[in-house]
């Protein structure tokens, strides 16, 4: 008989011990967990539920499950928890039950995740309900979607701009009309990789005129003076076709067509808070208005009035055409002031002739790789390759030697180019990376090393292959 009654105590520890460890289980549970009885009235409400409908267990249990639920669904919840409890189902997996919405105490509803279970204890059915705030997931997808869907409409837009600059694109020979065609296209992916760099917030005007004037200009022809302002994303496109058109026009008949001519930027503030951007050209040859609007002239007064929304006065008296647009304001905003600051563009970017030197390309892109060739040995480079990969330069280089200066693309079918990048380190063979990336990455390791985002610019990728030629 003592045997009998220490087997019962036994019995009863071992059922008091699994009671508290599934009563553990339940506390610690990630998932809110609620349990209610046939009624639908709650019988256990665990901390995860309390965490997330932000009211107390004390407070919940005896309240009506609906309680939880916007009120415009409780009715197609009760006639769901009916249809499930009349089926004898015994769970339903996560997810299953499709889109549904929890109500926290305090009114705001949130979307949720739930899986529901039904047993029978001592007579009474009792369904279990295991819920998910989902709220973050939803928001990662809806970002992803808007995120896919904006891809897409840049995607598409960028490819429809391109389309009407080829189409507009008049020139009276097919060489002049290429030529004219990759420069606006260069232009406009110029503008892309900026705003792509700055997370599409915008760039700085005097990054845009630097970069679209590069090509056309020698050392200190071109200056910029004013305050520091940044343009807003969707102005940076247009005001960078802008300056396109004027430095295209300035390197043919204006003042950058001759090494004495200058070209003067000014960037000002007016009265009533609009951008004041002003070219003014000097020491150039004689100008006057052309007789026969081109579309470089359409597209420049076009861009500023219709597509910006500011005025444009272009003048063609005196030793150079002065053009004078006003922005409002919804196209920048100024940087922290500083100091009027007077900007000296002095890169020799234009193309020059080369002495010969040995260049490897490394390009993946065939048209590109031959394009680049082409273009490169017209200059005067002796062109090693072009190669594809990392191991046919590794195989090039162990048969002959190694080159005195590369272009390196960094993505190669997938495979990064710095193994490549090192070997030359190594050698003491100066590179350049052309490349669609915004940058390396291990900038202070390739620090020396210049970068040229592509679409190329054959003019100042050839600048910085001289230059690099003449710094080693």
């Amino acid at each position: 008989m003592a045997q009998s009654t220490r087997g019962i105590r036994g019995a009863s520890r071992d059922a008091a011990e699994v009671t508290r460890r599934l009563e553990g289980i339940v506390a610690s549970a990630m998932d809110a967990i609620i349990t209610v009885d046939h009624n639908q009235h709650i019988v256990l409400f665990n901390p995860a539920a309390e965490r997330m409908f932000a009211v107390s267990a004390e407070v919940a249990l005896g309240e009506h499950i609906s309680s939880f639920i916007p009120e415009r669904f409780r009715s197609v919840h009760a006639d769901h928890i009916s249809r499930f409890t009349e089926t004898g189902a015994t769970n339903r997996a996560m997810g299953s039950l499709g889109a549904i919405s929890g109500l926290r105490a305090n009114g705001e509803e949130f979307p949720i995740e739930a899986s529901i279970s039904q047993v029978l204890v001592g007579g009474e059915r009792l369904a279990t309900v295991i819920l998910r705030d989902i709220t973050e997931r939803k928001a990662n997808e809806e970002a992803r979607h808007l995120l896919a869907r904006e891809v897409d409409h840049r995607a598409k837009n960028a490819l429809a701009v391109v389309q009407a600059l080829v189409s507009l694109t008049r020139a009276p020979t097919v060489e002049a009309f290429v030529a004219a065609v990759r420069g606006r296209v260069s232009s406009l992916g110029r503008a892309h990789s900026l705003l792509a760099l700055n997370r599409w917030e915008g760039a700085a005007l005097a990054q845009i005129i630097t970069d679209e004037c590069a090509a056309y200009q020698h050392p200190g022809q071109v200056r910029i003076h004013g305050p520091s302002i940044t343009l807003n994303a969707h102005a940076v496109q247009p005001v960078a076709l802008l300056i396109h058109e004027l430095a295209t026009n300035a390197v043919k008949y204006g003042s950058l067509s001759m090494e004495r001519g200058v070209v003067e930027v000014r960037v000002a503030i007016l009265e009533g808070g609009a951008l004041e951007l002003a070219w003014c050209e000097r020491a150039g040859p004689p100008v006057a208005a052309p007789t026969v609007t081109g579309f470089g002239s359409t597209l420049i007064s076009q861009v500023v009035t219709r597509q910006l929304g500011g005025e444009i006065k272009i003048d063609w008296s005196g030793d150079g055409l002065t053009m004078v647009a006003v922005l409002p304001t919804s196209t920048f905003r100024q940087e922290a002031p500083s100091a009027s600051a007077s900007k000296t563009m002095g890169r020799q970017t234009s193309a020059p002739a080369a002495k010969g030197e040995r260049l490897l390309i490394v390009e993946d892109e065939t048209l590109l790789a031959m394009e680049l060739s082409d273009k490169l040995s017209a200059l005067g480079w002796h062109i090693i390759g072009p190669v594809s990969s990392v191991e046919e330069a590794f195989r090039l280089i162990a048969e002959d030697a190694l080159p005195d200066v590369a272009m390196l693309d960094i993505n190669l079918k997938g495979h990064l180019v710095y193994p490549l990048a090192d070997l030359l380190q190594r050698g003491g063979v100066p590179f350049v990376f052309c490349t669609g990336y915004e940058q390396v990455d291990e900038p202070e390791r390739y620090r020396t090393s210049p970068m040229i985002r592509k679409p190329v610019n054959i003019g100042q990728l050839a600048g910085e292959l001289h230059r690099l030629c003449d710094s080693g």
